[in-house]
């Protein structure tokens, strides 16, 4: 081996400009691949940090569905579908909450509504809560008018920035302790709510999409999405009630005896009343309630996030053995394609590094192949001495990985530098997306060991990808016309 290093270092040497070459090549491609993912997983690591402290916590437990099924609703359902409810929740909450590992839990259910404004009509997506659970557990809310909801109250939080829409489109002023008309059609059919706004909001982490949210109370939503059971009770018919059950004809409906002029004081009737003979009182022999126990979905904050993956498949065992046909799943799913967005931007950005990574593994062959062919008399006097072929293989194998390794190193210096650099001076989220993809307004990048071992393995892959071809051309050459040749 000794020989081996003195042998490469010596032709690396020799060779400085193709060494130099390939060497700035390497560490051009590392240094950004450094940049690239620590920038990318900083960006993921700051969305995942917003999303669990402030919406959706680690795990999200919910009915399950064929569609794909977020905080938001149904990401992929039409407009007659409901998202469904957890089922025996009481049941399911009791168990969560006994998990040692759980730091908080809250309940959740989400619908859409339009707002009358006179007589335009806005839209709002609606996170109906438990008050007090929900604000333990996520501090997003920052109420700057009015106040938070009280639990049992019927209310509606809109956010600042909705207001300012509104007023901006329609013209029309809201402030806390208006009346709003909220209005929704979906599988219950349509529905209608009037509700007090109880504050107005903003969001501590601003986040592309969530100004668009209003927290109203649990009931006013249940209504509004049509969360309902019906009771139904035995009651008797008098004599009279029934007689027209046993009519031998139909013609006989019509009968003029049959028809009887009464009068009545009462033209006007309470909206209790009213209910009452709509089917939407409470009591009586048919009578349609609010299910009071009804939630599309159960939040969980873990104390240490890395139980996560362990808690959601002891979840999921437990709903399998209770036979309960309901799901938990990370933050992730829970943020629905939200949360994608610096996935997807990171394998972007691999499929990119990816292809330039190609073009240099070519390049890098290509001028070691050149190196092989000047060197031809140089090898076929090394195996004319008696070398064999895994001895020039080692060689170039030697120089090729000698060439990545000290290279590529300084490509990671660079890289960390850079990042250390901006990680100082902070890199401003000029829009509202890059707030999302930041994590917050600035972002702070910093390198972690898996994106250095990651361009190390990179590095290791070029090495050995480059290596190869030319180390088959070099194979090739016969002792003794390689001897013989002139250059």
């Amino acid at each position: 081996m000794p020989v081996l290093l003195r042998i490469a270092f010596r032709n690396l040497k020799e060779h400085k400009s193709k060494t130099l070459i390939i060497g700035i090549i390497i560490a051009l491609g590392i240094s950004i691949l450094t940049i690239g993912n620590s920038l990318m997983d900083t960006a993921a690591r700051g969305i995942q940090k917003t999303f669990i402290e402030n919406y959706t916590g680690h795990i999200m437990v919910s009915g399950k569905t064929d569609s794909p099924l977020s905080i938001f609703g149904m990401q992929m359902a039409g407009a007659t579908e409901k998202v469904p409810v957890i089922p025996q929740y009481e049941k399911v909450k009791k168990y969560v909450v006994s998990l040692p590992e759980v730091e908080a839990v809250t309940s959740q259910v989400t619908g859409y509504a339009g707002i009358e404004l006179g007589e335009e009509r806005g839209f709002v997506i609606l996170f109906g809560i438990e008050p007090e659970s929900y604000r333990k557990m996520f501090s997003s809310i920052e109420i700057i008018e009015g106040r938070y909801l009280e639990p049992g109250e019927e209310g509606i939080l809109l956010g600042e920035s909705k207001i300012l829409e509104i007023e901006k489109e329609y013209d029309i002023t809201i402030g806390a302790g208006d009346q709003v008309i909220l209005n929704s059609f979906g599988a219950a059919g349509f529905k209608i709510r009037e509700v007090p706004v109880r504050g107005i909001f903003r969001l501590k982490q601003k986040t592309e999409g969530l100004d668009q949210i209003g927290f109203i109370d649990i009931q006013s939503l249940r209504a509004l999405e049509g969360m309902v059971v019906a009771t139904a009770s035995d009651f008797k018919l008098d004599e009279e009630e029934t007689k027209l059950l046993n009519l031998d004809s139909p013609e006989s409906l019509f009968s003029e005896d049959d028809i009887v002029e009464t009068e009545t004081s009462r033209s006007e009737y309470s909206q209790q009343e009213l209910m009452g003979i709509l089917g939407g009182g409470e009591g009586g022999t048919g009578s349609i309630t609010i299910d009071s126990g009804a939630w599309h979905y159960l939040l969980i904050k873990l104390k240490n996030g890395r139980d996560m993956p362990r808690i959601i498949a002891e979840l999921n065992s437990w709903f399998d053995r209770e036979n309960i046909p309901a799901t938990a799943v990370d933050w992730k799913t829970a943020a629905g394609g939200m949360a994608m967005t610096s996935d997807i931007m990171k394998t972007v950005f691999n499929i990119a590094i990816l292809i330039v990574a190609v073009v240099a593994v070519i390049i890098i062959m290509n001028t070691l192949v050149i190196s092989v062919i000047e060197r031809t008399p140089e090898i076929g006097t090394i195996r004319a001495l008696g070398a064999r072929k895994s001895f020039v293989w080692k060689m170039f194998a030697l120089e090729t990985f000698t060439i990545s390794v000290l290279f590529g190193t300084m490509g990671i210096m660079l890289g960390v530098i850079i990042i250390g650099v901006l990680n100082i001076i902070g890199i401003q989220a000029t829009n509202t997306f890059l707030n999302v993809l930041f994590g917050g307004p600035v972002l702070r990048p910093s390198v972690s060991s898996g994106t250095i071992l990651s361009a190390f393995g990179i590095i290791v892959l070029i090495g050995f990808l480059s290596h190869l071809y030319p180390v088959w051309v070099a194979l090739k050459i016969q002792p003794v016309k390689a001897i013989q040749t002139e250059y």
